[in-house]
């Protein structure tokens, strides 16, 4: 899962026009942060670590589910999640570690801003209750969502007609399926995103006066 969400990232930095460069390789004496993206003309703009955080009730790689029916983990009849947020702090702490040793061996990379992408499983996902004020040397915090056009514009239907649509299996005039960077910007950060890079993400849907 980790080698398929730095994929992800990649492809969509890419697909924005920017160039992705590995830092983390196995050659390296130290840890990096996994990518160094630069634009086109081969300026450095970014630092990228890529962080995937499941659950304790899906872990794919374990092949193992959370089962409704195993009464041992639902007393109550109710299964929850409760919020941790300290996978997320960890992600973070560890990351700027490795742009600190990065930076050490190379001060060139120094203004670099970091950004840490994220994928998670449905139940390990609380980015949403983060604070939006975090470590001053993580810039802001990425993920990518799919079909947010869609729906947008699925929102705007009223409930008769998307109760139509829903019946007939009707997608017409419907925005194509599409991926896109969501970014959560630091408040406290030390350096600022790149705008242009910005401007290529969305940020509708995370509470910016956390």
């Amino acid at each position: 899962m980790a080698a398929a969400s730095e994929a992800a990232v990649a492809k969509q930095c890419e697909k924005l026009g920017y160039l992705v460069e590995r830092l983390d390789r196995k050659s390296s004496k130290r840890a990096r942060p996994d990518f160094l993206i630069s634009d086109s003309a081969g300026c450095p703009q970014m630092l990228c670590e890529v962080k995937a955080i499941l659950s304790a009730g899906y872990l794919p790689e374990r092949h193992a589910n959370v089962s409704m029916q195993d009464e041992s983990l639902c007393d109550t009849g109710i299964f929850s999640t409760p919020i941790d947020l300290r996978d997320i702090d960890n992600c973070l702490a560890s990351a700027v570690r490795k742009r600190a040793a990065l930076v050490a061996d190379e001060p060139t990379f120094s203004d670099l801003p970091l950004l840490v992408a994220f994928s998670f499983d449905f139940y390990a996902d609380f980015l949403h209750c983060y604070p939006r004020t975090f470590d001053e040397n993580v810039s802001g915090i990425l993920t990518i969502e799919a079909n947010i056009a869609q729906k947008k514009a699925i929102e705007q239907f009223s409930d008769e007609e998307l109760e139509r649509r829903v019946r007939a299996r009707d997608e017409s005039g419907l925005p194509p399926p599409s991926e896109d960077f969501v970014l959560v910007r630091n408040k406290a950060a030390a350096r600022t995103v790149p705008e242009h890079f910005q401007l290529s993400c969305q940020t509708e849907g995370y509470d910016e006066s956390l």
